[in-house]
């Protein structure tokens, strides 16, 4: 692809950063089923490009999130009795009628659909919602050994876990392929295939392979 093209008409300008850990629509696993922004059913096997996970701990007052301490990249995220609030007697009434931890150990997995450009950031602060994310980071730090740029291309999927009230369904994201960060940093080049026209370059791979299977080194 023609760089100068595509560093010289302003998408390639970053804004400002919010601090806000969700970009998109909020995705969430609910009765095993992704629902995005509260409504909105995203089928199973949709395929995504996994961008960035953010790690925290998130502060619940009144149903409300009041505080954010992520852990930056190369930190080791602490442990629960590293933070304030220990003393029970402080917390809200949770759910079932006891204290509730007013701390939430959080993951936030931004995500694009390749076709549309769309985002979603997932949120989650339960066992098998990090479970499935900390599986997803462990692949990519493997294959990143090899390959530093390497983002991966997941569909969503699903699993069943033991709990202490039986098997349930936890999320699950399965790696289908690759994509080369450093040589398709923005939406547009991690795009589907688009044809040749107007003067920009065709996406499609080389040698006949899939787009969403080989990592373009």
């Amino acid at each position: 692809m023609n760089s100068e093209l595509t560093t010289s008409d302003g998408f390639a300008v970053a804004e400002p950063a919010s601090g806000n850990p969700i970009h998109g629509k909020m995705l969430k696993f609910v009765n095993g089923a992704y629902v995005a922004d509260k409504t909105e059913h995203v089928p199973i096997n949709t395929r995504l490009v996994a961008l960035d996970v953010t790690t925290a701990w998130v502060k619940w007052k009144g149903s409300k999130p009041v505080e954010h301490r992520i852990t930056l990249p190369g930190r080791i995220h602490p442990e629960r009795n590293e933070l304030p609030d220990l003393d029970q007697s402080t917390w809200e009434e949770g759910l079932n009628g006891e204290p509730s931890d007013c701390w939430r150990n959080t993951r936030y997995l931004r995500l694009i659909d390749p076709n549309t450009g769309e985002e979603y950031t997932f949120i989650t602060d339960s066992f098998g919602g990090r479970k499935a994310v900390d599986d997803l980071k462990d692949a990519v730090r493997n294959v990143r050994y090899a390959h530093p740029a390497a983002v991966p291309v997941v569909q969503l999927g699903t699993t069943m876990m033991k709990t202490n009230f039986g098997p349930k369904p936890r999320p699950q994201f399965k790696i289908i392929g690759w994509k080369n960060k450093a040589t398709a940093p923005a939406l547009a080049e991690i795009a589907d295939q688009r044809e040749q026209q107007d003067g920009y370059e065709e996406l499609h791979p080389s040698h006949g392979a899939e787009i969403h299977d080989e990592i373009p080194f």
